[in-house]
């Protein structure tokens, strides 16, 4: 009996030292780690932009959409938000006098958010460019010439409002003025409607464009990869073109694909989206929900694209009448209403952009696997979409997955349950269906695991996520 008793407490010290050692911890979910170590693991839906590192991600505002005594608010919202960039447009009436009131404030609560300040200028006119670059060019950095030169005159595609030559021609000038009067200023363009322009039909505008020698003229490039129609069918994954519009050029199929075909073409100038997003206006059929997946699904796509810029147009939405009437789209892009409360997407791209920043990185060499284990009757299965990213910067090293089905957007989409190994690491009852999660695994005692599930559009973390 006594020799019994020995060999129990020896078998108790190795239990206990194959605890600490954290072999029996990794039975554990990330609820049941000591109170201590969950503290020291931030999982946030919520991080400020003055709180958050670089990143890409972006909104767009504009003088004509609010009131000047509503500025503050207005950056208040977007601070909250998370973002790093505010692009403005239609603020050609404030750079004549470099005190401007407004203007002047708007920079300084800006950079007192976090928030660098952008801005498109849609004139082609030399003295307001001038009074743009002396007055502003040290507090406002990044400008693209016009929007959109590329949009049809009475919706014939084959007349652009800008010939290409014409644009390039008018936009070496205003580098000539940039070259002399604002050099640490740095211009971008064209501000392409949709990436059709890459086509040959209806026109070969950026062909064209390219051959007039747009590359010259421009530090960044700049586009708006809009999807038409407005449609929960018509896909962020798809690329962006006309619906409809024939079949797809050989070289690309899907919208990573076309980007990659994008960079072949203008080489190593930085890629900046200045305008994409999904209105839902009441006549229209994509819903707040829609908007926020198909934003979501946007967003991660562009962070694993690399893009230098991600703008989600608009931030807040328009008042009817100023300057749109009733039902008009341009009245609803926004992810907050006209009272400031938010939509769906709001919050929804509030959680991502406190996940997801610059220190994260692609990871390579870690195998990932969805293995479906409960699909509902009559749902036909659709392979995964995933990113799967490493941050370099938080305390303990994280692991993100990112995956939803890259299908058509539905507010009643079914839920596909599923077993996901992500390296050594296997988690069972995953939810997926054609909304983001991410999931997120921890290094803890040289050991991945410990995982965390973020529903965005829930804007819910689930800590009890069982694993092996």
């Amino acid at each position: 009996m006594e020799a019994l008793a020995q060999l129990s407490c020896i078998g108790l010290l190795v239990v206990l030292l194959l605890a600490v050692d954290g072999v029996v911890l990794a039975e554990q979910t990330f609820a049941e780690l000591p109170d201590d170590v969950r503290k020291s693991i931030p999982i946030r839906l919520e991080r400020p932009s003055n709180e958050a590192p670089a990143s890409p991600f972006a909104t767009l505002s504009s003088f004509e959409v609010h009131g000047q005594s509503e500025d503050e608010a207005v950056i208040e919202t977007a601070r909250r938000l998370g973002v790093k960039h505010f692009v403005m447009h239609n603020i050609h009436g404030s750079l004549r006098d470099p005190r401007d009131e407004r203007l002047t404030r708007w920079c300084r609560l800006c950079e007192q958010a976090g928030i660098e300040v952008r801005a498109i200028l849609r004139t082609t006119d030399l003295e307001t460019w001038r009074r743009a670059l002396t007055n502003w060019g040290d507090r406002i950095r990044y400008w693209s010439y016009l929007n959109e030169p590329n949009a049809p005159q009475d919706n014939d595609h084959t007349h652009p409002h800008w010939m290409p030559e014409r644009y390039v021609a008018e936009l070496r000038a205003v580098k000539e003025l940039r070259d002399r009067l604002a050099p640490q200023v740095k211009l971008g363009g064209p501000e392409v409607a949709m990436l059709q322009v890459m086509e040959e039909k209806p026109f070969p505008w950026l062909r064209l464009c390219l051959e007039a020698g747009l590359l010259d003229t421009i530090d960044f490039f700049t586009f708006h990869p809009y999807r038409q129609g407005y449609s929960p069918q018509n896909i962020p994954e798809n690329p962006s073109r006309f619906w409809g519009w024939g079949t797809p050029p050989k070289e690309y199929s899907t919208y990573e694909e076309q980007v990659q075909e994008l960079r072949r073409r203008v080489g190593n100038k930085p890629l900046v989206i200045n305008e994409v997003g999904w209105s839902t206006t009441p006549r229209g059929n994509i819903c707040e929900h829609t908007q926020a997946k198909f934003a979501l699904r946007q967003h991660i796509l562009d962070f694993a694209l690399g893009i230098d810029v991600s703008v989600y147009f608009l931030l807040r939405e328009r008042r009817v009448g100023q300057p749109f009437p009733l039902w008009h789209q341009e009245n609803h892009f926004g992810i907050v209403r006209v009272d400031n409360t938010p939509k769906p997407a709001y919050s929804a791209l509030q959680a991502l952009y406190a996940q997801l920043d610059s220190n994260c990185r692609l990871a390579e060499g870690v195998a990932v696997e969805f293995t479906p284990t409960q699909v509902p009757k009559g749902l036909a299965q659709c392979p995964v979409k995933w990113y799967l990213f490493e941050d370099v910067a938080e305390p303990t090293p994280a692991r993100k997955l990112l995956f939803w089905m890259p299908v058509a957007a539905r507010d009643d989409y079914p839920v596909v349950k599923a077993t996901v190994r992500v390296g050594e690491v296997t988690c069972t009852d995953v939810p997926v269906d054609d909304r983001p999660r991410l999931l997120r695994l921890h290094n803890l005692e040289k050991r991945w695991g410990w995982p965390v599930l973020i529903d965005f559009i829930r804007y819910e973390v689930l800590y009890e996520q069982p694993w092996s």
